[in-house]
């Protein structure tokens, strides 16, 4: 039977702990054979911290993974389908939440602090996660999120602070049907080569974005975006090109 949001917005009772932890891991032994590393070196300052969790971490993440570099405080859910390639670097107080639909990290990617890559949604289906080139950078408190659709990522992008890029949406047509009810629908979103989405700026679902495009900072993107145009406001026009014109 297919999960539907309202299942997550029930009352606390018998099932809930079940609930609670398939959205964790794959089983109850899965959830604490990945928890349980985290709660004991998770925390842990500093060098010291780093070494034990690269030792610790690696071997929990999806086959042929590296072994990364993560600061104090992050969080993994859905370890085995997180999949990570050398040199990756997770900053404080950011969350890899994977699930079906896995979230693939390039090498030598950088994830900052409190950044949010999300791949666990109630209807998550295999190949519609999130997959970042090599050498991305994925700003403070950044969003990437899906479970839907797909969302990738190209070579070399920045993703300011505060930029969220997120596929999925609520099929509110369904006027019928009350809002936990609706189907969460997934469009693709595409970002292409040494693309910069700007602090703030919003990606949607259905969206492709060119080579060397420039999202300007609190941007709505809605629409497609041609290589090497710098689109801006709500929602996104084309202001200039990056050749200046």
């Amino acid at each position: 039977m297919a999960e539907r949001l309202r299942d997550y917005m029930a009352e606390a009772g018998p099932g809930a702990l079940t609930q609670y932890l398939r959205t964790r891991a794959g089983s109850t032994g899965r959830y604490l054979l990945e928890q349980l590393p985290q709660w004991s070196l998770g925390f842990v300052p500093g060098l010291p911290g780093i070494v034990l969790r690269s030792l610790g971490y690696r071997w929990l993440f999806g086959r042929g993974s590296a072994a990364p570099v993560v600061e104090a405080g992050v969080e993994f859910f859905h370890m085995n389908l997180i999949f990570l390639g050398k040199s990756v670097y997770v900053d404080r107080g950011a969350r890899l939440h994977a699930s079906r639909a896995a979230i693939t990290v390039g090498a030598c990617c950088r994830i900052m602090r409190g950044a949010y890559l999300c791949s666990y949604v109630s209807n998550a289906a295999p190949g519609e996660g999130i997959s970042l080139g090599p050498r991305c950078w994925i700003g403070i408190n950044a969003v990437l999120a899906s479970g839907r659709g797909g969302l990738t990522l190209g070579e070399n992008v920045l993703v300011g602070p505060g930029a969220i890029c997120v596929t999925g949406d609520h099929d509110f047509r369904r006027a019928d049907l009350a809002s936990l009810d609706q189907e969460y629908l997934g469009r693709p979103i595409g970002i292409g080569d040494n693309v910069w989405i700007g602090a703030g700026a919003v990606v949607l679902g259905g969206v492709t974005v060119g080579d060397r495009a420039v999202i300007a900072a609190g941007a709505v993107v809605t629409r497609d975006v041609p290589a090497g145009e710098v689109v801006g406001g709500v929602p996104a026009r084309t202001i200039a090109t990056v050749e200046g014109k």
